[in-house]
């Protein structure tokens, strides 16, 4: 209720394997999206952690509501609209979506320059805007499972997201195995707003 109203929230379900914690967040999703609210919903993979961005992947389709049944030509001009509608000023940063995405995406002018630094923080800004933007109409939900396997560029996202979610109508949900090392490996259990 806290998140809905825009006080974002972040959740961790920590518990041992086999405990129940991916049946307690699917019954979470199940109930919330009953509610007409969204939920996106990522999964890390043990082959994952040397795949970037592979957790958000899943997540950002649902949020663009890509169609990965289409060709992927229209599924970037769909992910150009779904841009435009939140900002014109945010489609010639489109190119950076390609990795997340798994979508090939050449490079324009604007996104031909930038070194691996630039790219990265632009994408995390662009997404950050897209979450606030969208987070801005309705309520999200977003999931992220098995957070031990997560890749150190989805952990990064995982931060940025995290600390901007603050004031908008986001829930976030991190489930994952306890251990001495995930939470400093998650970088938002310190947040304000992580329970």
């Amino acid at each position: 209720d806290e998140a809905f109203a825009g006080r974002g929230q972040i959740v961790g379900i920590s518990a041992e394997a086999g405990m129940g914690k991916s049946r307690l967040v699917a019954e979470f999703a199940q109930t919330v999206e009953r509610r007409g609210i969204t939920v996106a919903i990522g999964e890390c993979q043990s082959f994952g952690r040397n795949t970037s961005y592979l957790v958000w992947n899943a997540v950002w389709s649902t949020l663009f509501r890509l169609d990965n049944r289409l060709p992927e030509g229209e599924q970037v001009q769909w992910l150009e609209a779904e841009l435009a509608a939140i900002d014109p000023a945010l489609v010639p940063r489109v190119p950076l979506l390609g990795a997340l995405l798994g979508l090939p995406i050449p490079d324009n002018d604007l996104t031909e320059s930038f070194d691996a630094k630039l790219r990265k923080t632009s994408l995390e800004g662009l997404l950050v805007d897209c979450l606030r933007a969208q987070a801005g109409k309705a309520p999200i939900v977003l999931v992220l499972e098995d957070c031990y396997w997560i890749d150190p560029l989805s952990r990064d996202l995982l931060e940025v997201l995290g600390r901007a979610l603050a004031g908008v109508s986001v829930l976030l949900v991190l489930a994952y195995r306890p251990d001495k090392d995930v939470n400093s490996r998650l970088g938002v259990e310190n947040l304000p707003h992580f329970g």
